[in-house]
C-alpha cells in the first residue's frame, strides 16, 4: 500500500507504464467534471469515477482484489481508508472474478487494520495482497465524495 499526495506521482512512476499511465490520466484529465462511470485508458487499464456518500466505520466491508491494483484518488471531500496485509483475514465472502473482488473479515487474534484519511488530492495504491475498507467517514462525519479509482491489471 501507497499513501500520498498527487503532486508526487512521478515518483511512482518507475512501478511500471501502466501505473504512470493511471497517473497521467489522473493529472491530464478534468476530473471535478467528468460524469460518473468506466473510462478506458488502455489496455489492462481503466477508470471508475464515482460520487458516493462515505459511511460510518463500523459499515466498513474489507475487499481485496487478484487481478487489479487500485489507485484510489479522492476528487473532492475525504475519506477514510482502513487496511492491513491479506494474512490478517479470513475470507466472509467468495472471490467473485468476474468482479474481481472478494470480501474478507479480520481473524480474531488479528490487530486492528492501519487507518488513513485521504482527502482531495491524496491517492491511495492498493496491491493484490493489500486489503482495504474505503469510503469511510473521516472522524464520524460523513459526506458526498467524488474520487476516481484506477484499475491497473497486475501482470
Amino acid at each position: 500500500m501507497i499513501f500520498d499526495t498527487i503532486k508526487n506521482a512521478s515518483c511512482y512512476y518507475n512501478l511500471g507504464d501502466k501505473i504512470k499511465k493511471g497517473f497521467e490520466f489522473i493529472i491530464n484529465n478534468d476530473l471535478k467534471n467528468m460524469p460518473c462511470g468506466r473510462h478506458e485508458i488502455a489496455e489492462g487499464i481503466y477508470a471508475n469515477v464515482q460520487e458516493l456518500e462515505t459511511k460510518l466505520p463500523h459499515l466498513a466491508k474489507f475487499e481485496a482484489h487478484r487481478e487489479y491494483i487500485d489507485i484510489q484518488y479522492v476528487i473532492s471531500g475525504s475519506e477514510r481508508m482502513d487496511f492491513a496485509l491479506i494474512d490478517n483475514f479470513l475470507q466472509d465472502i467468495p472471490y467473485d472474478s468476474e468482479k474481481d473482488v472478494e470480501f474478507l473479515k479480520l481473524k480474531e487474534d488479528s490487530n486492528c487494520p492501519n487507518v488513513i484519511n485521504v482527502k482531495e488530492g491524496d491517492f491511495a495504491i492498493f496491491f493484490p495482497q493489500d486489503v482495504h475498507a474505503p469510503m469511510l467517514c473521516c472522524e464520524d462525519k460523513c459526506e458526498k465524495i467524488k474520487k476516481v479509482i484506477v484499475k491497473i491489471k497486475a501482470d
